[in-house]
């Protein structure tokens, strides 16, 4: 993979589209109102939910927990099919939840960071 320079000057870097990195990116951009781009290693959000795919791979906490909180509307939404989620129930919940805040276009996705060194300017 080589390097590549992000062409603008943002205010905050995520790095992961997991549930933190998803929402990290929706705080920062949507709600402080910082310049935000996230990195991901995988080709699309889901972080561990993404290259975890194996038959059987679920959640182990119970799925009226496992959702985010910062929308009423995706509390209303997340009815799940059972107590504990499937891997893919869940990686489909990431997509949507990516695509209806409009945060995909906010990360880099099949980016490896391998390092990153804070300049105080």
């Amino acid at each position: 993979m080589t390097s590549q320079a992000t062409p603008h000057t943002v205010d905050a870097v995520v790095i992961g589209a997991g549930f933190g990195g998803i929402y990290a990116v929706h705080k920062l951009h949507h709600e402080l109102g910082l310049t935000t781009v996230g990195f991901d290693k995988a080709e699309g959000p889901g972080g561990t939910w993404y290259w975890n795919r194996y038959p059987g791979a679920l959640s182990d906490t119970e799925s009226h927990l496992y959702r985010f909180s910062f929308d009423s509307d995706l509390l209303q939404d997340g009815t799940w099919k059972s107590t504990y989620i499937t891997q893919p129930e869940i990686l489909e919940y990431l997509e949507d939840v990516v695509d209806r805040f409009d945060l995909r276009r906010h990360f880099r996705f099949g980016t490896e960071v391998k390092s990153a060194i804070y300049l105080d300017d």
